[in-house]
């Protein structure tokens, strides 16, 4: 199998995404029927594209660096001539700073933008705007507005919806661990303000133990043996990340420790092993931080550069992974550390969720899986 293809299966005309935006009456219905020559491409000048990121290590990151190659070579086929480099900062603000400022003096056209720092990387972003780069942040924003545009998934929402399914799983009370991603990253800290107001209306939950750890589950496991060793007896674990979620459940049955409701996200080892054990009694609830936002991210761009009105924020639908249709989600034949995600948004689509973003309206709800 072509793992590459098989990640890159577009959905096109989806009846569902037709009658949802169809009933706002705020899109062209003409769009919706169209071909896959979207965005236009024609008499669009050569560009360079930079994707700035603060490293590309996890599978997440790898998965998205192959969406935007994708999406330029399906651009380039239409007859757009695009030149694409990839920033990797290596994990280092200061780095992802100096490469935003070579973008700049090298005079790109885009930059694709997943900020390591909120704050830090403001005043380098500003100066892009200013020279007449278009910016558009997506997954970890920067706080500043001064940038063409951000388009994110709702974090907030990520950890309101996530911590209130646990609050409800373990019936309002008992100690639980609290497991985010890195500090100072927008959407891990966006995350767990949506999680610890749910939590903090909740007094008879107590969180007895948590961590920061990278998206990736090497340290995670090593984390999650020290924190199970410590609070055995919790009654469920509220994990932000795949890679975290992965590395509980793991480590529960390495320890012999009883299953405990576990919140997640789309992290392949996490859905295999969940899907195998949802007949055994094995609760959980996940979404997906999907990685098509980068696809949308360099349309939307595309279009900036030729003059065309573009939202100044995109919201993109979370999905819902539950008991019912895990096994929708998980597969076997992605590697256990992927993202999986079972149908991706074609070109219609994505300009549907950008018009929608246009006008204002709520984006369309995401097509259900399977």
């Amino acid at each position: 199998m072509d793992k590459t293809l098989d990640r890159r299966r577009f959905v096109v005309g989806s009846a569902a995404l037709t009658a949802a935006v169809a009933a706002t009456g705020h899109l062209r219905l003409g769009a919706l029927a169209q071909d896959e020559n979207w965005p236009p491409v024609e008499g669009l000048e050569p560009l360079k594209v930079g994707w700035s990121t603060i490293y590309t290590t996890p599978s997440w990151m790898t998965e998205t660096q192959n969406e935007i190659e994708a999406e330029v070579q399906r651009l380039t086929d239409l007859g757009a001539e695009i030149e694409f480099q990839v920033f990797d900062a290596n994990g280092d603000t200061a780095t992802q700073i100096a490469q935003i400022q070579t973008m700049i003096d090298q005079e790109y056209d885009i930059c694709l933008l997943i900020a390591g720092s909120a704050t830090a990387l403001d005043q380098v972003v500003e100066s892009a705007h200013a020279a007449g780069v278009i910016v558009v942040n997506w997954d970890s924003e920067v706080t500043t507005d001064q940038l063409t545009a951000r388009i994110n998934t709702d974090q907030h929402q990520w950890g309101n919806m996530t911590a209130q399914w646990l609050v409800d799983a373990i019936g309002g009370s008992g100690p639980i661990l609290a497991i985010n991603g890195p500090a100072g990253i927008s959407v891990s800290e966006a995350r767990w303000a949506g999680a610890k107001e749910i939590f903090d209306a909740n007094p008879d939950v107590e969180i007895v133990g948590t961590a920061n750890i990278e998206y990736n589950e090497a340290p995670a496991l090593t984390e999650m043996e020290s924190l199970l060793a410590a609070h055995p007896d919790v009654v469920g674990i509220w994990c932000q990340a795949g890679a975290h979620a992965s590395a509980a459940l793991k480590t529960l049955q390495a320890m012999g420790l009883p299953f405990v409701p576990i919140t997640g996200e789309n992290f392949n080892a996490f859905l295999l092993q969940w899907c195998d054990l949802v007949e055994d009694g094995f609760s959980s609830f996940a979404t997906a931080q999907v990685n098509y936002m980068a696809v949308i991210a360099l349309d939307l761009a595309i279009l900036a550069k030729q003059g065309q009105e573009v939202p100044s924020r995109v919201n993109v639908p979370l999905p819902e992974i539950t008991d019912d249709n895990v096994c929708e989600w998980a597969n076997p034949d992605l590697p256990e550390d992927w993202y999986s995600i079972p149908e991706i948004p074609g070109p219609a689509e994505r300009q549907a969720i950008i018009e929608e973003a246009l006008v204002g309206g709520a984006a369309p709800e995401a097509t259900p899986a399977g």
